[in-house]
């Protein structure tokens, strides 16, 4: 019986913690073409679906060339939410594709976000 009852508080508990979405409106991003040293400003915009508050606690990127600004608090059920990153250009060069791990107490986490775009050589000044 203690053993059942267990089992079911922490099932429950959970189905809570997991209880939230996002419903993002795009998961990608082109940036088309820029020139090298340039920061490309990227917007994703969310929504918590969920019937709890969603805490966004973590991100993963491939390179310190790209910075999330997480939201400090948390985003509340039927709140919308832009989440910014930059993208700094300075020594990549050619066709980038890069992609980010969003980390929250949602369910499917992490998500993952992608942006591209092709980063040109700056023009000699003549």
């Amino acid at each position: 019986m203690r053993t059942i009852l267990i089992f079911l508080i922490l099932h429950f508990s959970f189905g809570l913690v997991h209880s939230q979405e996002i419903k993002f409106k795009s998961t990608k991003f082109n940036f088309g073409f820029v020139t090298e040293g340039d920061t490309v400003q990227i917007q994703y915009e969310l929504t918590n679906v969920g019937k709890l508050p969603l805490v966004i606690s973590n991100y993963e990127v491939e390179c310190g060339c790209t910075v999330v600004e997480k939201p400090m608090s948390a985003i509340e059920p039927g709140e919308r939410y832009i989440l910014k990153v930059m993208f700094d250009t300075h020594h990549k060069y050619d066709r980038q594709d890069r992609s980010i791990k969003l980390f929250s107490n949602a369910k499917e986490s992490p998500h993952e976000l992608r942006f591209k775009g092709v980063v040109q050589k700056p023009k000699k000044k003549s």
